[in-house]
C-alpha cells in the first residue's frame, strides 16, 4: 500500500451525549522524501517536532483542526494550537454510525439540505455505489448504500463475482440511501461484490472488511481504518475534515 495520500481521523468524536478527545496528534497524509520517517497513522505527542525536508508535505490532524507542514523545516505540533471548534462537533454526525434508521424511511435531510451542486457522502460508513475498493464496515446488520445523484429514481444490480447471481436494489426519487440487502446477501469480512449504478457505465467491486469492533474513540477508528486499507473512507474522511474547518493552518 504506498505512503501516498493516506488519512486518519482528527479533531473531535462526540458518542451520544459525552465528547471523546484525540489523545495524540496523527499523520493524515505525507509525502515527499520523508514520507517514510511520518507515515500515515504515526502518533506524535503535543511536544513534538516535525523535522521536514525540501518537497516534503505532511498533514496533521490535531485535536484543534488540521496542520499541512511544508518542508524544508522544523515545526512544534504545539505551535498553533488552539481550542476544539464548533465544526468539531459538525462532524460528530458524518462518523458515528447512524444510518440504519434513515435508509429504512429514506429520510436524506441531511444529505439534501447541505449538497447542492456537488452532493459529498453524509456518513464515513455510506458505501457509495460508484467506489470500489476495501470498504471497512463497522455494523454488518446496518450498512446503508449512498448514491450521490438523488434528483431522480434510480437503481442498481449487485453482482456477486463467484455465481453471477443479481440482485436489485432501487432508490426513490429524492431519497440518496437504501439500507443494503443483507438477508439475500451477507454482509461478511472478505466478501466482495460487484456494484453497477443506472447512472454509471462502469462497475466497480467493494471488498468488505468487516471490523470486529466498533471504534470508541478517534484512535481506534484511524487506526482499524488505516490498517484495513480502506483508503476510500480514510480520503472521504480527510476532505470532510478540511471542509469543515474554520481555520486550517498551513506551515512552511
Amino acid at each position: 500500500m504506498p505512503r501516498v495520500a493516506k488519512a486518519a481521523l482528527g479533531t473531535l468524536l462526540l458518542l451520544g451525549t459525552g465528547s471523546v478527545a484525540m489523545a495524540q496528534n496523527m499523520v493524515v497524509r505525507s509525502t515527499g522524501p520523508s514520507a517514510s520517517s511520518y507515515p500515515a497513522g504515526k502518533k506524535m505527542a503535543n511536544d513534538a517536532k516535525v523535522t521536514l525536508k525540501a518537497q516534503d508535505k505532511v498533514t496533521v490532524l490535531t485535536r484543534s483542526g488540521t496542520r499541512i507542514l511544508k518542508g524544508p523545516g522544523v515545526f512544534s505540533l504545539a505551535q498553533g494550537s488552539r481550542s476544539a471548534s464548533s465544526a468539531s462537533r459538525r462532524l460528530s454526525s458524518f462518523i458515528s454510525n447512524r444510518g440504519s434508521s434513515r435508509a429504512r424511511t429514506g429520510a436524506v435531510r441531511a444529505a439534501v439540505s447541505t449538497a447542492v451542486k456537488t452532493p459529498s457522502n453524509p456518513n464515513l460508513w455510506y458505501l457509495d455505489v460508484n467506489k470500489g475498493g476495501k470498504f471497512c464496515v463497522a455494523d454488518a446488520n446496518a450498512l446503508v448504500v449512498w448514491r450521490p445523484d438523488y434528483t431522480g429514481s434510480a437503481t442498481a444490480s449487485i453482482v456477486e463475482p463467484a455465481n453471477g447471481n443479481v440482485t436489485e436494489i432501487a432508490w426513490r426519487k429524492g431519497s440518496a440511501l437504501k439500507a443494503w440487502p443483507k438477508d439475500v446477501l451477507p454482509v461478511t469480512d472478505g466478501k466482495s461484490y460487484r456494484l453497477l449504478g443506472s447512472s454509471v457505465q462502469q462497475s466497480v467491486e467493494v471488498n468488505f472488511v468487516v471490523l470486529q469492533n466498533k471504534p470508541t474513540d478517534l484512535d481506534d477508528a484511524a487506526s482499524m481504518l488505516i490498517e484495513s486499507g480502506c483508503d476510500g473512507q480514510l480520503d472521504l474522511l480527510v476532505e470532510t475534515l478540511n471542509m469543515n474547518n474554520e481555520n486550517p493552518t498551513t506551515d512552511g
